[in-house]
């Protein structure tokens, strides 16, 4: 691929996919600043891929597994930060628009996501959140539909669960 090619594939994926790939590191992370180098760094590997001539049929998805694989070499590192640190970084709704009744469920919904597995975390996150498809969760986390819409569902009976409903 002309260098030129490269530069236009690669302002295509980060204009249309760098804010959500900045919003998935934060959650993983709880850090803004962190979260933006996390996503620096996912670009650069993705350049670096391109120029390589890696076949990377799905942008999306590639990009996505990049920042998980990033955030989990984080934490490899790091310990998972507490609830609360996650609502002072403003992961909690601030808008004036929102209810008092939907922030409360909103709150709710993170206290009992708090309390799953990173792995269900993860997937509930990837698909309520950013949307994907159990086939492009599958791909970003290397596993199978089949086993993403299981750990979907499941993770969605212990949500209910935890939350009472």
């Amino acid at each position: 691929m002309q260098e030129k090619d490269l530069e236009s594939v690669f302002m295509e994926a980060f204009d249309a996919y760098s804010n959500a790939i900045f919003r998935f590191c934060v959650v993983k992370v709880s850090d803004v600043e962190r979260a933006e180098d996390m996503t620096q760094e996912v670009f650069m590997r993705f350049f670096k891929s391109l120029k390589e001539g890696k076949d990377i049929s799905n942008t999306r998805a590639f990009l996505y597994t990049i920042a998980s694989n990033l955030a989990k070499d984080w934490y490899k590192r790091k310990k998972s930060e507490s609830l609360d640190t996650h609502l002072d970084n403003g992961l909690a709704p601030q808008s004036k628009d929102l209810s008092p009744d939907v922030q409360a469920q909103y709150h709710e919904a993170l206290t009992a996501m708090a309390d799953l597995e990173e792995r269900d975390r993860e997937v509930l996150y990837l698909r309520f959140v950013e949307g994907f498809e159990p086939k492009h969760i599958a791909e970003v986390l290397g596993e199978s539909a089949n086993n993403i819409s299981v750990r979907l569902n499941r993770a969605m009976v212990k949500l209910r669960e935890k939350m009472n409903v």
